[in-house]
């Protein structure tokens, strides 16, 4: 059901080099700062909102797509000709037995008809085979894992990439609406935003990572998952016994014994009391009461100064627990009025504390719906 690595910044690769192509999920900038987070060594080759195309040495997809938690799939590139007669030999490599399932999705460009072009091709080699559709001009996850389906990714129609590995997304499911305990009204963060925000962190393997904020726990089961120690707290008892229950069933559903955490109430304003040191601060705060959609600016702006203050707060504390060059990925909110987006404005407060922001861009993770946007920010 699940999977640990042991070795969360480090891959055993071979020597030749290969390009590779990363579907990105609904907030590009962030998926890419992610794969630049675990891949650091990689060299860019081409990017848009959908894709990201990197050179690199060798690695097994299926592996780094467990790792992130932002991307859709991993594909390697075959060349810039893109036509029947490629993708046809690619098929007939496999050496398939019965029916053969295949697939394309086009990436910023138009679908066109090169899926039947290649079915034809493979009945002059007596290879029976059918072709996966569907309303869409990109298969999705479910549509490829379910069909069994061998993807090819028409990329700008610039690059052929073949799909080798496709988001678990019924693991990511499971993890999420399949624990025990979800607090509906304090909102619950997606396991993925706490798989990307660990990996953001870039934490060595195996160190302490604190949350602060545990809520139900999401963060910390993600990071128990990578490999690392972790410490929860939270002001709330109700988070806490949450919490605990998440964790001891994420323990036998996994059926992992060395699993090492720590959880405790506590106010994110006493933290040093009870904390000496931690090696990475990965957490998303209360993010203020949930809105209905009809509060005016006045109101957003006295939400926005009481939570300015719990930040600053928090991050004053953060200053006497945090390891030399540790990390903080942390959520801000960000709170949508029309047009406006209104901030918490408590970066120069932050900075005075002695902390440096290490994100230049702007990494939002929302749904085009949502009220208040996380904003997700980069401290050491």
């Amino acid at each position: 059901m699940g999977w640990v690595l042991s070795r969360p910044s480090c891959f055993c690769y071979t020597k030749s080099m290969s390009q590779y192509v990363f579907i990105l999920g609904h907030n590009p900038k962030l998926s890419v700062a992610e794969i630049l987070a675990v891949l650091p060594q990689t060299k860019k080759v081409f990017e848009t909102s959908s894709f990201f195309i990197i050179e690199s040495e060798k690695f097994d997809c299926q592996k780094i797509l467990q790792r992130l938690g932002g991307m859709i799939k991993i594909g390697e590139v075959i060349g810039q000709q893109i036509n029947q007669k490629i993708i046809a030999e690619q098929l007939r490599q496999l050496k398939p037995v019965g029916k053969l399932n295949f697939g394309l999705s086009y990436y910023d460009c138009k679908k066109d008809d090169l899926g039947m072009e290649v079915k034809r091709e493979l009945h002059r080699y007596d290879i029976k085979s059918r072709l996966v559709t569907s309303k869409d001009k990109i298969l999705s996850s479910v549509v490829v894992t379910k069909n069994k389906c061998i993807e090819f990714l028409i990329l700008e129609n610039r690059w052929l990439a073949k799909t080798c590995a496709v988001q678990e997304f019924e693991e990511y499911s499971f993890r999420d609406y399949g624990r025990p305990s979800r607090d509906m009204l304090s909102g619950s963060m997606p396991p993925k935003l706490a798989k990307i925000m660990i990996n953001l962190a870039q934490a060595p393997a195996g160190v302490t990572i604190l949350d602060p904020f545990c809520g139900s726990g999401t963060i910390l089961q993600e990071a128990l998952l990578l490999g690392y120690k972790v410490i929860g707290s939270d002001i709330s008892s109700r988070a806490i016994k949450d919490t605990k229950q998440n964790l001891e069933w994420l323990s036998k559903k996994f059926q992992i014994s060395n699993f090492k955490f720590q959880i405790f109430q506590s106010d994110v304003r006493h933290l040093s009391q009870t904390i000496d040191q931690v090696d990475a601060i990965v957490t998303e705060p209360y993010l203020g009461p949930p809105l209905k959609g009809s509060e005016n600016r006045e109101k957003i702006e006295v939400i926005i100064d009481e939570l300015a203050e719990l930040y600053v707060t928090a991050f004053s504390e953060f200053r006497k627990i945090l390891s030399s060059n540790g990390r903080i990925v942390i959520v801000f909110p960000a709170f949508r009025l029309g047009k406006d987006i209104l901030e918490l404005p408590i970066l120069d407060q932050i900075k005075k504390l002695g902390f440096t922001q290490l994100n230049s861009d702007k990494l939002i993770y929302s749904r085009p719906d949502q009220k208040v946007w996380r904003q997700i920010f980069i401290w050491q």
